[in-house]
């Protein structure tokens, strides 16, 4: 059997190397971005692919639905996904239902999980004899923080980095995010993308007790994400860069192209057809970042379809636009609600209602987190 691991943490590949190395008739191969990652699945065609959900590159998640919809590939392979930041059964089901994941897997997860799992899509592993013994024995966990980081306390300094980049993010635009000039070269943009990733990713923060700052976080991810995927797509890029350097008549092409893909969707959301909706608005999103209600109408398509964790993104990009928007901190609230977060999910419809008391929605999300 031939099993492809994705991760860029090489702690991690060397301890899901060392494990299935106990087993008999496996071939393993590496990768630690999503790029690389797919190329290696075109051309070796593994049967099996453990992939992180967040790498470089292609992100794990993007990785596994564009390997499931290639219809190119003959014979696609298992898709365990892995991830230390996306938690819950709900969170499962939308990576195996939108992503088309086989299985999912949450970090730090034990050796045998991993092993159960595999056997489930693959049948059953053979231990080389000498070793069976060891892998029932084992207990270590894959991607637990390391002891001597358990407990450690941020630094002022790179708190404060971490506050600075997230008051800035909207501001400094894509280019800035990624701490680039508007002529890098794509290798310069994935130099950066990498560099970005390694001091903002929150894994690298996961061991932290404070949840504001890991909000932050991600949301300075999210940016950077977004970054990297305009700027290395050359379609996209190129558009961005008409935006930035538009005319006031170019700008206002732009505006009402937004305004058209937003209406646009209007129609469908009305009569139902979700994805198409979703189309629309994203589009409206992709030209004008600037306008409240394209995210609010766009996360309200995608909480439709229980795609929560992109909803989420949404709404918060409408309340840091309008910051005492009653509707945006309800739907943000009953989103938290969804992914498992009451206590975020009570403060926010509790600002919803002192800004607007009669909100129904408000009200029937906070008897919800009562009755539970």
């Amino acid at each position: 059997m031939k099993v492809l691991i994705v991760d860029d943490d090489q702690d991690i590949l060397n301890m899901i190397i060392a494990f299935l190395g106990h087993y008999k008739d496996i071939n393993i191969i590496t990768s630690n971005n999503g790029e690389e990652g797919y190329q290696i699945i075109i051309k070796e065609s593994p049967d099996l692919a453990i992939i992180d959900g967040l790498i470089p590159g292609i992100h794990g998640f993007e990785l596994c639905k564009k390997v499931k919809e290639d219809m190119g590939l003959q014979k696609p392979p298992k898709i365990i996904i892995i991830s230390g930041i996306y938690k819950g059964l709900k969170y499962k089901f939308d990576v195996i239902k939108t992503y088309h994941a086989d299985d999912f897997l949450e970090k730090p997860f034990k050796k045998e999980e991993l092993s159960r799992k595999i056997e489930a899509l693959m049948g059953t592993l053979e231990p080389y004899e000498d070793r069976a013994a060891k892998v029932e024995m084992s207990e270590v966990m894959v991607g637990e923080m390391p002891e001597e980081k358990i407990g450690r306390k941020i630094d002022p300094e790179t708190k404060q980095m971490i506050e600075d980049m997230y008051g800035e993010c909207e501001r400094l635009g894509h280019y800035g995010v990624l701490g680039v000039r508007d002529n890098a070269s794509l290798d310069e943009i994935k130099v950066a993308y990498r560099e970005a990733v390694k001091k903002y990713h929150p894994d690298v923060y996961s061991h932290l007790g404070d949840n504001s700052l890991k909000d932050k976080l991600d949301d300075i991810f999210s940016y950077i994400t977004v970054a990297y995927s305009i700027l290395s797509n050359q379609e996209k890029r190129r558009e961005y860069d008409k935006v930035l350097t538009s005319k006031p008549a170019r700008l206002a092409a732009v505006q009402g192209k937004a305004r058209s893909s937003f209406e646009e969707g209007k129609k469908h959301l009305r009569r139902k057809n979700y994805q198409n909706a979703e189309r629309f608005f994203q589009e409206a999103v992709y030209y004008d970042t600037t306008v409240s209600e394209y995210h609010y109408y766009y996360g309200l398509t995608l909480a439709t379809q229980n795609k929560f964790r992109e909803a989420e993104k949404e709404f918060e990009a409408a309340r840091r636009l309008e910051p005492h928007n009653a509707k945006y901190l309800t739907e943000l609230g009953l989103v938290f609600l969804e992914l498992g977060y009451p206590v975020r999910a009570r403060g926010l419809l509790e600002k919803a209602l002192s800004i607007s008391p009669n909100n129904v929605r408000a009200i029937e999300g906070l008897k919800k987190i009562k009755d539970d």
